[in-house]
């Protein structure tokens, strides 16, 4: 009867220490893959594209916008031809970005404006808004 029972505890043991070390496996598993996500993330976060449109305000916009002086429509045209074409080039890659100019007014060194950054891809939604002025820089 005491090898039985000794037994008995030993198949219990034996299960108490197997859940334990599926507990764990589960749990490590869960860890690596969280570790893979994560990295992946990383990868493809669109750091770059969204310099890349930031760059086109601050570099771009703002060049435009002081050789053609005080001319507020033709700065909006140009902020309009740049946004179909970075709308359209951006939907080729499956994902969505715009710059767009408003507020289009004269300051009092030259043309000031608010630009919209937009970037919708990969997870990622990304709104910026930033004030603009010639000679001044955007901030």
């Amino acid at each position: 009867m005491e090898s039985v029972n000794r037994a008995q505890i030993l198949i219990l043991f034996a299960l108490v220490v197997s859940g334990i070390i599926v507990g764990l496996s589960v749990v490590y598993t869960q860890n690596l893959l969280a570790g893979m996500e994560t990295s992946r993330t990383l990868l493809v976060f669109p750091k770059e594209e969204i310099r890349n449109l930031r760059e086109i305000v601050v570099r771009d916009f703002l060049s435009v916008a002081a050789l053609i002086g005080n001319d507020p429509s033709a700065m909006s045209n140009f902020a309009n031809n740049v946004s179909d074409q970075i709308r359209m080039l951006y939907a080729q890659k499956g994902c969505y970005a715009d710059v767009t100019a408003f507020k289009i007014e004269i300051g009092k060194v030259g043309l000031v404006f608010n630009a919209k950054i937009v970037y919708v891809g990969g997870g990622l939604e990304y709104n910026d808004t930033l004030y603009c002025e010639v000679g001044g820089g955007c901030t």
